[in-house]
């Protein structure tokens, strides 16, 4: 039976995946061990530990998706999820995280205790704990997208969603349905289609698909790459390329007339590649997406137009009626039998403000805070802190998200700031908490909303995860290059809080 008096800890990090794992190293390497990591699954590792699908891999460089400081000799450009986990594990066995973690771990309430200034964390399975920090590193892409369909309930084979793989239900030989042509569909396809006898794709928008350079790495240059000097000259040759990408999202004006020509070369080129390999003219105009670049997630592949060309692979872009017992039935009343269906629709980020926060978080005077973002604007400071909550710390927060470079580059940069906001108070023992000053608060949403004017992304008329209910204001992405952003986050400066006594 759970206790019912709270375990104390000085800080309580929800979440294991890399996000979880940075702030736990750092709170390490500041010399505080008075920490614990929760997390919600039987095992450690977050996104890679739980997205598993078939052809689950990283669509950024792992030279630029890894933490800068732990090297890893991955295989190849794009590292698979096995070696995405396989590094996550080194990481959690290197800095021995383990002894800090509580697997199985639901949390299902943040409440914060004015009167001794500690935060009451309450989970699923009736722990309870009590802390002075919150580091809430619950990712965005924790809550799976399930469109409700109706007749899914019907369904006699099995169903599920690819963040979710039911790895008991063997695929090979079978009939597969997979609902959903974005960033996950794109990879499962290509990795399904020659293992079963007939995979059906229901499309949804057209999305941008672009080539990639793609390569095996030898057993020589798997181990030159993490050398240092050398791994930092690549991630600095990466990181660069990937950060001037951004001018093809945002509208500078010294450089306005570049993007066009961007983005006309990247549409010339996939207006060639589905002329190579996508026969049909009425799919072709389809595919052909009839918004700007940018607007939407690009996805970097060389195997998911091919798959699509496959004869054991069909693409129905008419809209699904219902889900039937044998399968589904299509708008245009197609009947097709399946064995498996497949939701690859992805997450609901920041675009449902009720599933945003996978917990609820009440703070002073017993403000809620997401009651607070479905309701009103999503405010919070530098996408980490939030007035009228003190000492909590969000990783992944509003508008710290990544539309065009690696999201671990920002995770870095959040943890940095929040290990320095907590060395910085405990440096101070006047000092109990601390919260950002709300004018500057304000400011900050100001500017980003002014930022994000300029973007592609806000701009875009198409709807989007990043977007709160999919067509508003633009809550998941940030509006400035990752450059940017780490000067915006290098130094913590206590000036900017309220010091709570």
């Amino acid at each position: 039976m759970p206790s019912t008096e709270p375990q104390y800890f000085e800080i309580v990090i929800i979440g294991s995946g890399f996000s979880g794992l940075l702030a736990a190293v750092r709170l390490q390497k500041k010399g505080f061990d008075d920490f614990v990591l929760l997390e919600r699954s039987p095992e450690l590792g977050g996104t890679w530990q739980v997205n598993s699908y078939p052809g689950a891999e990283v669509d950024i460089p792992t030279s630029l998706y890894c933490i800068s400081f732990i090297p890893f000799p991955f295989s190849k450009t794009f590292a698979p999820q096995r070696e995405l986990l396989a590094y996550t594990n080194h990481i959690i066995d290197r800095f021995g995280l383990k002894k800090y973690a509580r697997t199985n771990q639901t949390v299902t309430s943040l409440t914060y205790d004015e009167s001794r200034c500690l935060w009451h964390v309450h989970t699923e399975s009736g722990e309870h704990y009590s802390c002075r920090f919150v580091i809430d590193s619950s990712g965005v892409l924790a809550n799976p997208h399930i469109p409700d369909i109706n007749g899914a309930e019907t369904f006699k084979g099995a169903i599920f969603h690819a963040g979710h793989w039911d790895h008991s239900v063997a695929y090979e030989g079978k009939r597969v349905g997979v609902i959903g042509s974005g960033c996950s569909g794109a990879q499962i396809v290509p990795a399904m289609a020659d293992k079963v006898s007939r995979l059906t794709l229901f499309m949804g928008k057209a999305q941008w698909i672009l080539p990639r350079s793609d390569r095996e790495y030898s057993p020589l240059e798997r181990h030159i790459r993490t050398l240092p000097g050398i791994r930092h000259l690549i991630r600095l040759f990466v990181f660069i390329f990937y950060d001037i990408r951004f001018i093809a999202f945002r509208r500078y004006p010294l450089i306005s007339r570049l993007a066009p020509f961007m983005k006309s070369h990247y549409r010339r080129r996939l207006k060639k590649q589905l002329e190579k390999y996508i026969q049909d003219e009425t799919l072709r105009a389809h595919m052909m997406p009839d918004y700007e670049l940018g607007c939407r997630r690009v996805i970097p592949t060389n195997s998911y137009l091919p798959a699509l060309a496959k004869a054991n692979v069909d693409v129905d872009i008419s809209g699904i009626d219902r889900i039937t017992p044998a399968g589904i039935r299509t708008r245009d009343g197609k009947e097709i039998d399946l064995d498996i269906i497949v939701y690859a629709t992805g997450y609901y980020a920041y675009s449902d403000m009720k599933r945003a926060l996978t917990f609820q978080v009440f703070g002073k005077g017993g403000r809620n805070l997401n009651s607070e973002w479905e309701s009103s604007a999503i405010s919070s400071y530098k996408g980490i802190t939030m007035a009228g909550y003190p000492n909590y710390f969000k990783v992944n927060g509003p508008n710290t998200g990544s539309g065009h470079s690696s999201q671990i580059s920002y995770m870095q940069v959040a943890t940095d700031y929040i290990v320095q906001a907590i060395s910085a108070v405990k440096a101070d023992a006047s000092i109990r908490a601390i919260e950002p000053k709300q004018e500057l608060q304000d400011a900050y949403v100001a500017e980003m909303r002014a930022k994000m004017q300029k973007t592609v992304w806000q701009e875009g008329s198409t709807t989007a995860f990043y977007r709160k209910n999919m067509c508003e204001e633009v809550t998941s992405l940030s509006p400035e290059p990752v450059t940017g952003f780490i000067l915006s986050r290098r130094w913590f400066h206590l000036r900017d809080y309220n010091l709570l006594k």
